[in-house]
């Protein structure tokens, strides 16, 4: 048997528990956000990722990779890694695809982004960080040790070393339950099948296993709202429509939801299929028209730069221009709602969609949009900018996702 080990702060009531792992902020140099995982007794920083399913980080020998601040995983240097045959992976109902010469099973996967890895699959214990508490769990965890990466777009940049996949097992590339799985699995006497996440851009945050103390499935949380979680698969839930400011912006739901709109930890932004995305550009553009005397309190950086002088066509946030805005300025932008499915309207103000940082703009005192254009049908994403705004809640057992204000719970 293979252990799973999870170190973290543990609440314990009556029944059940609740784990608490620290996350880490690289949003304003990267825009991730990355937790400490412990593969074979050495430690990795993984991004977060609700959009994939499966754990993979550098192994030893992978000259693709691109360099990284940790070391890369050694399996014969772990006391537990063995390596998972393709007859054992077969056996597993594993996708072992390739199945390389020396009979290893492995697997490949791509991202959104265009990045993605090939790597081996081996059976190894994985430790997640926590506050210096450990509570150990014995469970089965296969791991990706990436052999091949993409190196015209690496898929982690050098500060965060692999990706941890949190979506359903379902849409796992090597078909394998995820570590998060097989834990939920092993404990369903003492863990609820719900896990919940706290992400700040300057502070870190939180990523929560099980419910809170006395708090089945956090339903006594106040003003939090569920939407039904609609497919066991990468967390789509249905965006029924957006609105800037009071009005709605033009769009059918089909086009929102065509190729799903998840709540995705993994993007960073919030990614609108093109049509969407136009008509959006149209509605906050139409705040142009409601001109006041002072050009200072009209959308610079949309309407005007920062002189006041109207935007050239074809210029603006809206094309990847970066402006310096100052707090009156970012706080004449509209609010923005999101409306889901279940009633669930999410107000999303515009110091959290209009953003500064390495990822957006060279002049880091200057700030452009966190929402932009994906291809025509490929379905929306709702990312790190969106998810900042809430602690965000997934319910697996009930299938729903929980969304209560992060100012107040996280």
């Amino acid at each position: 048997m293979f252990v799973f080990a999870l170190a973290s702060t543990l609440f314990l009531c009556c029944d059940s528990l609740q784990l608490t792992t620290p996350v880490f902020s690289a949003f304003s140099k990267y825009g991730e956000y990355y937790l400490n995982l412990s593969v074979g007794a050495q430690t990795f920083r993984v991004q977060i990722d609700t959009g994939s399913a499966d754990l993979g980080i550098p192994q030893y020998g992978c000259t693709t990779c691109s360099s990284h601040g940790d070391k890369r995983y050694q399996p014969k240097s772990s006391p537990s890694a063995q390596p998972i045959t393709c007859s054992q992976g077969k056996a597993m109902n594993l996708t072992c695809h390739p199945c390389h010469y020396h009979r290893q099973c492995a697997m490949s996967i791509s991202y959104e982004d265009d990045s993605g890895f090939a790597a081996d699959l081996w059976n190894d214990t994985v430790t997640f960080e926590s506050y210096g508490k450990t509570h150990e769990i014995t469970v089965q965890a296969v791991v990706g040790g990436l052999y091949k990466s993409n190196p015209k777009n690496p898929m982690q940049p050098k500060s965060i070393d692999g990706i941890l996949g949190l979506a359903y097992s379902t849409v796992s590339s090597a078909n394998t339950l995820t570590p998060l799985d097989y834990l939920l699995k092993q404990h369903a006497n003492e863990l609820d099948d719900v896990f919940a996440l706290c992400l700040d851009s300057k502070k870190g945050g939180s990523f929560m296993i099980g419910s809170p103390d006395n708090n089945p499935y956090y339903e006594s949380i106040a003003n939090l709202q569920w939407t039904p979680l609609l497919k066991e698969t990468y967390y789509p839930v249905d965006l029924q429509a957006i609105y800037v400011g009071d009005n709605k912006v033009d769009v059918a739901p089909a086009v929102y939801n065509r190729g799903d709109a998840i709540v995705d930890s993994g993007s960073t932004d919030i990614t609108l299929p093109r049509a969407a995305y136009d008509a959006f550009r149209g509605s906050m553009q139409h705040q142009c028209e409601e001109t006041t005397t002072n050009n200072r309190s009209r959308l610079v950086g949309v309407c005007v730069d920062e002189k006041g002088k109207k935007l050239a066509k074809g210029s603006g946030m809206f094309y990847g221009d970066c402006f310096t805005l100052s707090m009156d300025d970012i706080l004449a932008f509209p609010t923005l709602t999101f409306q889901l499915g279940g009633g669930v309207h999410l107000p999303l103000k515009p110091n959290m969609y209009i953003r500064s940082g390495a990822s957006y703009c060279d002049d880091l005192n200057q700030v452009t949009l966190a929402i932009d254009s994906g291809a025509v049908a490929d379905g929306t994403l709702l990312g790190d900018v969106f998810m900042q705004s809430w602690l965000t809640i997934f319910d697996r057992k009930h299938k729903r996702v929980g969304f209560a204000p992060a100012s107040t719970h996280c």
